[in-house]
């Protein structure tokens, strides 16, 4: 009798271990430059040639703590998933401000060139049809210009 209780006793403890811990997805991905991401959410970039695991990642439980009421942890609770929000459209976010800024280095590298290729340049007059050559000084301005957006955009 007695040895039912102990294993009783063992079978419910080991019972209340599995159930005070949860699993948490995490992606883990190395990009073309070597560096090993991990997030808890996959990559936004759809053309991406690096392999994408995901990986469950144990979480224990606790008990909540003595003496809050439910309303708190409601509101702990809520606090947790709008950051989670938040970190989610930080990192498309950062996402998308990689791939405007490749794409603003590279018109910002193709208009340097042609500023300072000394080819003649027409434009338009304010948005208007007439067509005009741009004059030295001009182009000295435009040659600046593109020169500081290439600083901006093209960092690594």
């Amino acid at each position: 009798m007695l040895v039912r209780y102990f294993l009783f006793f063992i079978f419910i403890h080991s019972m209340n271990a599995i159930a005070n811990t949860e699993t948490m997805q995490v992606y883990r991905w190395t990009d073309n430059s070597g560096v090993i991401h991990l997030s808890e959410f996959p990559p936004e970039d759809k053309n991406n040639s690096f392999n994408v695991e995901k990986i469950q990642v144990p979480i224990p439980v606790s008990e909540p703590p003595k003496g809050q009421s439910n309303s708190a942890r409601m509101a702990n609770i809520k606090k947790y998933i709008d950051d989670r929000k938040v970190a989610r459209e930080l990192q498309i976010n950062t996402v998308n401000t990689a791939k405007t800024n490749k794409n603003n280095c590279k018109l910002a590298q193709e208009n340097l060139a042609l500023y300072q290729s000394g080819q003649r340049i027409r434009t338009s007059v304010n948005d208007s049809s007439a067509i005009q050559i741009l004059s030295e000084q001009e182009r000295i301005k435009r040659v600046k210009r593109s020169e500081k957006n290439v600083q901006s955009y093209c960092r690594k």
